[in-house]
């Protein structure tokens, strides 16, 4: 093992936070996220215990529910909250967001203002989190993946074809995620209409029901596909692998992302990469995508599809990204993080339910603001 994974203190007992686990909507990226840490922490040989009541050296709260907020109030330990989502985050995501989402960015606030550091999942995050005008240090930690666990082995793409009806020779673009308009799944059907030649595979579902954002458009939507448009839902996370071996490329037409965990997944899998134009995904990816909007998604496709040569040069880019979002890299980043916050114990005042009456006073100040 790298002795960077081994270089951390002595003792050192991490408590994961996360609302995700025990029976709550597991078919988002929060929740792929917290597999993720969780998994990276176990194999670095971190002591690391989920939803723990025991004592620990470092909270680390993965969700922003009541748990996590009761968490944040009560802990003496140190804490660290990674910054999944920004207020915007959650517009085309859930129903009537922009009615409550005033509210909901108060309480995002809260939640943040009571971490001793957070862990932004990405540059874009990053500069969300300057605009809330936090007093907590913010450090940049993206989201990783067991890239190794994404490279196709032998039978799963013939697997997975013989379980849709797909024939041996189809292009297969593939996409996951949520069904929800943020993630441009109408622009998903609508490319799959202008390529009747090619087969569309869309694996996620609707884990947050009837508070999904036009939830009975999206269940229309998904109804009237054309026949050479497929929404398996959700799938366990541990046969994602498979599925992407069975891709021939990655369409993700998402409106608002903060990393996009199925670009890495897919990227991981040597697919070629087809998103839209998002200022997120330049910091992050590079070079390693072709760009795409709804008027020119069906040609970028085509252009793939009919390019051996451009096929193989993108699938080169997607692997070489993935390499950056592996899980070796991502918790020697966390190990950082947790020593720093333990080195500042000594001179800083914790924060938790001891800073209860200065985090009330920040929401107050930014509740005034907002107004």
């Amino acid at each position: 093992m790298d002795s960077a994974l081994t270089s951390k203190p002595r003792h050192l007992t991490i408590n994961l936070v996360s609302e995700t686990v025990g029976g709550s909507a597991t078919g988002h990226g929060v929740h792929t996220g917290f597999l993720q840490t969780l998994t990276a922490l176990e194999r670095a040989g971190v002591d690391v215990e989920v939803n723990s009541n025991g004592t620990c050296d470092v909270v680390h709260v993965e969700t922003m529910g009541l748990r996590s907020l009761r968490v944040l109030l009560h802990t003496r330990a140190r804490a660290v909250v990674t910054a999944h989502i920004v207020p915007q985050s959650l517009v085309g995501s859930f129903m009537f967001a922009r009615l409550w989402l005033p509210i909901a960015s108060i309480y995002m606030r809260f939640v943040y203002a009571l971490a001793d550091e957070l862990l932004a999942v990405s540059p874009a995050v990053v500069d969300g989190l300057a605009e809330m005008g936090l007093h907590a240090p913010v450090r940049l930690v993206p989201n990783a993946i067991d890239v190794s666990r994404f490279e196709p082995r032998p039978g799963w793409r013939d697997d997975i074809r013989d379980r849709l009806g797909i024939a041996e020779d189809a292009f297969v673009v593939f996409s996951a995620g949520q069904i929800q308009p943020r993630k441009g799944v109408a622009a998903f059907v609508r490319t799959a209409r202008e390529m009747p030649d090619a087969t569309f595979v869309w694996v996620g579902g609707m884990p947050f029901k009837r508070l999904t954002a036009h939830y009975r458009g999206m269940r229309r939507l998904v109804a009237s596909a054309p026949a050479n448009c497929l929404f398996v839902g959700e799938v366990p996370y541990e046969q994602m692998p498979r599925y992407l071996a069975a891709a021939d490329c990655l369409l993700f037409p998402s409106f608002q992302e903060t990393f996009g965990f199925s670009i890495v997944e897919a990227a991981a899998a040597g697919l070629p990469l087809v998103l839209r134009d998002l200022p997120t995904y330049i910091p992050l990816y590079g070079s390693s995508y072709l760009v795409g909007d709804d008027v020119t998604f069906a040609s970028q496709l085509r252009l793939l599809r009919d390019d051996p040569a451009m096929r193989a040069e993108y699938r080169k880019r997607a692997v070489e990204i993935a390499g950056h979002y592996d899980l070796d890299m991502h918790v020697q980043l966390l190990l950082a993080a947790y020593q720093d916050v333990l080195a500042r114990a000594e001179t800083e005042r914790p924060r938790g339910a001891r800073r209860m009456r200065p985090a009330l006073q920040w929401m107050l100040g930014a509740w005034v603001r907002e107004r």
